[in-house]
């Protein structure tokens, strides 16, 4: 469990309270403002940037919320999708035994009585990588005997990972291989980007076909997963040795979104393609 300090606009993790100080971050407008000197990505609405603080990687998340999002947001189970919604699910994974971010400070101010910017501080899981690129280069073939029998224990871990996350009411609406990181160590795997999760008593059959859909998709991707591989993690998911009809029924479920996601990221990157080459003639 994590303890917290109220301290100049922020809410602090104790642990890293001095760090930030010396540093001199330790201040919400500090972190609102400061430079995009390492960033990572930027939209209309929300930016990363990677920090150094005393040779340690941290992430800062900034999201700006348009009048139009306020509104929307004052709707009865509307789902939020923001800096203190991502604030919460770590705090709420880390108190379910799921692993994630390591939560640093929180902030966010409010216009109309409805919060319009909000910001997370994270600290970078240094021990860890993401599973796509650990998978490719650790599992491309011929596979040795010792590489089989690994890459078998890593797709049980991370059909138990999944199958915890939904049994205990999480939906992620992002499960890419790439918001999963694995740390070798100790064989753990942590989920990111959590900003869109939500958890209810139980999670809803089409938010599982989504996150497993979009985890087959991923895993396809890599080029080394393959078909048997699959298979396993789908016994392992369900924690059965014979598939009954209504595991069938979900897996011809995830495999026809998983076609659906395949066939929209063709098209976008097709549509990318086009816009570069006409920009470059131009």
């Amino acid at each position: 469990m994590y303890s917290f300090v109220q301290h100049n606009g922020l809410l602090i993790n104790n642990n890293f309270l001095r760090m930030l100080q010396d540093a001199g971050l330790a201040d919400y407008e500090k972190l609102k403002f400061h430079e995009d000197t390492d960033l990572i990505k930027k939209t209309r609405f929300r930016s990363v940037i990677r920090l150094d603080i005393q040779g340690r990687p941290f992430f800062l998340k900034r999201h700006f919320r348009p009048l139009r999002e306020r509104l929307q947001s004052l709707i009865p189970l509307t789902a939020k999708e923001d800096a203190g919604n991502e604030w919460s699910n770590m705090l709420l994974l880390d108190r379910l035994g799921i692993r994630t971010m390591v939560p640093v400070a929180f902030g966010e101010e409010s216009s109309l009585g409805m919060p319009s910017f909000s910001l997370t501080l994270t600290e970078g899981l240094s021990d860890a990588v993401k599973l796509k690129p650990y998978i490719m280069r650790n599992f491309a073939m011929p596979l040795s005997p010792d590489s089989i029998i690994r890459k078998r224990e890593l797709i049980r871990r991370m059909a138990a990972f999944v199958r915890d996350f939904h049994n205990k009411g999480f939906n992620h609406q992002d499960m890419y291989l790439g918001h999963l990181f694995y740390r070798e160590s100790d064989s753990s795997i942590f989920v990111t980007d959590i900003q869109r999760v939500h958890q209810r008593s139980s999670i809803r059959k089409l938010d599982r076909i989504k996150d497993l859909a979009q985890l087959c998709y991923s895993a396809m991707t890599t080029g080394v997963i393959s078909r048997t591989d699959l298979m396993r993690f789908a016994y392992d998911y369900f924690q059965c040795r014979k598939l009954g009809r209504q595991e069938k029924g979900l897996i011809r479920s995830i495999l026809w979104k998983a076609g659906r996601i395949s066939r929209h990221d063709k098209k976008l990157r097709a549509s990318r393609k086009e816009k570069g080459q006409q920009a470059g003639a131009a």
